[in-house]
């Protein structure tokens, strides 16, 4: 290794290799506990995906940090992908937990998320916003975009790295670096201002889960990773570190010392003692370690929230057997008309999905124990 500075990161291989691996062996204890106790695959899946970003942020910044050379820019691509993916999973999470969309509609029937608040962050909005179906797509679109945007953006990241016109971790302008890192703040933002639209629309009956928490810690670890990137950028472009190796390295010391925190924070707000049920039938482990690694439920999701045919919205009852699904039928009505549909409804949600005979269709129940009730199809779009 050529650089002088690599000599000084040479001693922290491995204080920060023990953190790395400490913060992975609790992360993955975590894990393991969830899979054992896999009694609501619906909405393990998502917080086994969610916790694993610790494992995966630590092991993958000391690798980096080893190697120290080129090869560390292809590391942390794909260790930046999996950042999106934990957004989406967390809004997911969220609606698996009331039991999915319609059951949000109907819990915050006639409710409305105050416009012009900067308080908020809807100053933008001129009248207030109706939480409804065609409300919550958005949120979940919002989210989706960053799932494939940021693996897109990596991919982009190693082809013109390799082609010397990236510029990584520098503010040149004539460079392709500053300009990745503009569309990837864009499509961040979006996703994360998606997931706090969808906590003001969902916050009553998500209450008993304590989202806040659980919202910190998956914005925190973002938030620390992009603006650590961009103040190492800063910092190499106004000479305070040498090179943007070394503004990689010091991220990489950053996101092993801060993952052993994130991972105590992780067993407070995911804990697997709400799902051990000694009476409630579970797979075996390697099945449900199986089931939670698949990504089918986020492609079939992703096909159906931005379908130009968007005709009938599906609710799970489990996430598991397709023979449970709730099938309703849509239609979308000109905003004016919606408004028209809402008032005359008393600005609630009555009467809108079609449940198919129980006997044939199974029934669908939330964590919250409330079966899914009926109202208008004219609302929920």
């Amino acid at each position: 290794m050529g650089d002088e500075w690599y000599d000084g990161y040479k001693a922290a291989h491995h204080a920060t290799g023990a953190m790395a691996w400490t913060s992975a062996v609790i992360a993955c204890a975590l894990v393991a506990s969830h899979a054992k106790h896999y009694t609501s695959p619906h909405v393990q899946r998502h917080i086994n995906r969610i916790v694993l970003i610790v494992p995966v942020f630590a092991v993958l910044s000391w690798v980096s940090l080893v190697v120290g050379d080129n090869s560390a820019v292809y590391i942390e691509s794909v260790r930046d992908c999996y950042e999106s993916w934990v957004v989406y999973n967390f809004m997911a999470l969220c609606l698996a937990y009331v039991g999915g969309p319609g059951a949000i509609v109907n819990a915050m029937a006639g409710k409305e998320i105050e416009g012009r608040s900067f308080l908020l962050g809807t100053c933008w909005f001129s009248t207030n916003l109706v939480v409804d179906g065609q409300f919550i797509r958005r949120c979940k679109q919002g989210t989706l975009q960053f799932v494939f945007v940021k693996p897109i953006l990596s991919l982009l990241e190693i082809i013109l790295h390799a082609q010397g016109l990236l510029g990584d971790g520098q503010l040149n302008f004539k460079m392709a670096y500053p300009y990745i890192l503009f569309v990837y703040n864009l499509s961040y933002s979006t996703a994360l201002y998606s997931l706090w639209m969808f906590y003001l629309g969902a916050h009553e009956p998500l209450a008993k889960y304590k989202p806040l928490l659980k919202f910190i810690i998956v914005k925190s670890v973002i938030f620390m990773s992009f603006w650590q990137s961009l103040f190492t950028a800063v910092a190499v472009r106004t000479g305070a570190l040498s090179s943007p190796a070394e503004g990689r390295a010091v991220q990489d010391v950053l996101i092993c010392c801060e993952m052993v925190i994130v991972a105590i924070l992780m067993w407070l707000a995911f804990p697997y003692t709400d799902f051990v049920d000694p009476n409630r039938s579970k797979s075996g482990f390697v099945s449900n370690v199986v089931n939670f690694v698949s990504v089918r439920d986020v492609f079939d999701d992703t096909q159906h929230q931005f379908s130009s045919t968007y005709q009938d919205y599906t609710l799970h009852g489990d996430g598991e057997s397709p023979g449970r699904a709730l099938q309703m039928s849509t239609f979308s009505p000109m905003r004016p008309e919606r408004s028209s549909v809402h008032r005359a409804n008393g600005g609630g949600a009555n009467d809108l999905i079609s449940l198919a005979d129980d006997a044939e269709m199974g029934s669908f129940e939330s964590p919250l124990g409330q079966r899914a009730k009926r109202v208008d199809s004219t609302e929920f779009i």
